[in-house]
């Protein structure tokens, strides 16, 4: 799994994490480092739609699997 973490152009309060699993991406949603919502199961097509891909990384890490 490989986490990236993407800064919000909008709102500096508020980042993006997305996980690359093996078919799809998860995404998160923080707000003040507290999560917001459950999570989302998606698609690349979806996030670049939203304009995440176009944010500035923040950190990007592997994560051995489970």
């Amino acid at each position: 799994m490989i986490k990236t973490i993407y800064q919000d152009k909008y709102n500096p309060n508020k980042t993006w994490e997305v996980t690359s699993m093996s078919h799809g991406f998860y995404l998160k949603q923080f707000i003040c480092n507290k999560q917001f919502g459950r999570g989302l199961r998606t698609t690349r097509e979806y996030i670049k739609s939203i304009g995440i891909l176009d944010m500035k990384i923040i950190t990007r890490w592997e994560e051995p699997e489970r």
